[in-house]
């Protein structure tokens, strides 16, 4: 019975976009810049969920991966910096550039900000809010060359129409939150990545290593000369 009901719920949970800090990102920078290699610091976590940055961290390089880009080894780069004293996320997003280009040399730094991360549980159903907050930075530069920020919505009981199942699901989800080392918070970061990198309007671009980065940069290419005619026509109706 353990092993169905909490099947029901990784099924059910769903996730949707509920906020965002741009409609369609700006991808020049990004386009000049084109990193290869990634380096994600751990997150800093504003949350008063204590799991949610190791749940982050730990869910972060397949996507990025997926994407078509070399990741550092999350936990080698965590132990990197504890063992040369910085031991902490903020401690770790505040070291320079210059510094970790000498050190380990990636193309590009990704800042990782978790700003709200709370469940709700009412009568069957619980809901998950996370605020996630994504920086990537061009090391050589120091330019922010891609970033967004928004919320998304895990609901423990999305898909259900039958009321047993559903309190099932939101009943295990609920202990299971409590005792499952940190599975649940893994679930929700995976989805999040998933929705954030993968958006048409404002996701991560495809890297070098992808089998769709000729396809992806043909795209954003269309998108920046949108951008262009839009402000050009923008421009002349200021002008009349």
């Amino acid at each position: 019975m353990k092993n169905i009901a909490l099947s029901l719920v990784l099924a059910a949970w769903v996730m949707a976009g509920i906020g965002c800090a741009v409609s369609t990102a700006d991808y020049r920078d990004f386009v000049a810049h084109q990193p290869k290699s990634i380096l994600v610091l751990p997150p800093i976590n504003n949350s008063a969920n204590v799991r949610a940055s190791d749940a982050f961290l730990s869910s972060i390089t397949e996507p990025l991966a997926e994407c078509g880009y070399y990741v550092y080894p999350v936990a080698v780069i965590d132990r990197l910096f504890k063992d040369n004293g910085v031991p902490t996320p903020g401690d770790m997003h505040s070291v320079s550039l210059k510094k970790i280009d000498e050190i380990i040399g990636p193309d590009a730094v990704m800042y990782i900000t978790i700003r709200k991360w709370t469940t709700t549980y009412v009568l069957i159903d619980s809901s998950t809010i996370v605020e996630i907050a994504y920086k990537l930075v061009d090391v050589k530069s120091e330019k922010v060359i891609w970033q967004w920020s928004g919320a998304a919505q895990v609901s423990s009981s999305a898909g259900q129409s039958d009321i047993i199942a559903m309190t099932i699901a939101a009943a295990v989800h609920a202990v299971g939150s409590a005792a499952s080392d940190g599975k649940a918070e893994r679930d929700a970061a995976i989805m999040c990545n998933a929705m954030t990198f993968n958006n048409a309007n404002h996701g991560l671009p495809r890297g070098a290593h992808s089998p769709a980065f000729a396809k992806d940069q043909a795209r954003i290419k269309k998108m920046i000369a949108k951008q262009d005619a839009k402000k050009q026509a923008d421009a002349a109706k200021g002008k009349s």
